[in-house]
């Protein structure tokens, strides 16, 4: 298991018991749930204010929850609330993912496929009942997150390892300048970069070396 304090900040936030809407409004574009709305990004504001709009009619149509916006809120229902909202391009991978398992956790408790209509609809629904049908394949599906998260790490060591100079070494692979040689090599082969934004690889090598470092 991956060192808590080694986490990024969405995984740790992902881990959270409980959060309200605002918390969730910010994790979903991006931005650490602990800053004052003040200080949110120009570049993630209109993101924020779509999120905290559509959130707070979605949480209060379903009639599931008791309080306000600024009430605390079981994670596993509020991450699942939030599945249909994901945005491909800023919602960060740890909260897509927390997400998604929360819509399998509900999907399997009692009252699980009235809760995900009354928070989604159908199409909430259709999802949960997807991934209970599909139980075993889920966890498989954790499974092999975990050998290609190793696998990937393993590649960057082994880069920064042959190559080094400022790639870094084995035990301190420079990310960014892996990354620089990434965006170039696409470039140069013209393989699109949609969805392979800086920040989102960043935080997918830095897992996949925190996998190796912390597990066996």
């Amino acid at each position: 298991m991956t060192s808590f304090l080694k986490l990024g900040i969405f995984e740790r936030e992902a881990k959270a018991p409980e959060l309200n809407i605002k918390q969730l409004s910010l994790l979903m574009c991006g931005v650490d749930p602990t800053v004052k709305t003040a200080d949110i990004p120009e570049a993630k504001l209109e993101a924020y204010n779509i999120y905290y709009r559509q959130l707070s009619r979605w949480l209060s149509a379903s009639k599931l929850f008791r309080g306000g916006n600024s009430t605390a809120y079981p994670a596993d229902y509020m991450f699942a609330l939030a599945y249909p909202l994901i945005d491909e391009d800023i919602t960060p991978q740890p909260i897509k993912d927390r997400c998604l398992t929360a819509v399998a956790i509900i999907a399997n408790q009692n009252k699980g496929k009235d809760h995900l209509y009354a928070m989604g609809g159908d199409e909430l629904l259709q999802v949960g009942i997807a991934l209970k049908s599909s139980k075993r394949g889920w966890h498989r599906k954790e499974d092999e997150k975990e050998y290609n998260d190793k696998l990937m790490g393993m590649l960057v060591k082994l880069i920064a390892h042959k190559i080094g100079h400022s790639f870094g070494t084995s035990k301190k692979p420079s990310i960014s300048s892996i990354l620089n040689e990434l965006y170039k090599l696409a470039d140069e082969e013209g393989i699109s970069k949609t969805g392979l934004s800086k920040s989102a690889i960043y935080e997918k090598i830095r897992k996949a070396l925190n996998s190796i470092d912390y597990t066996g």
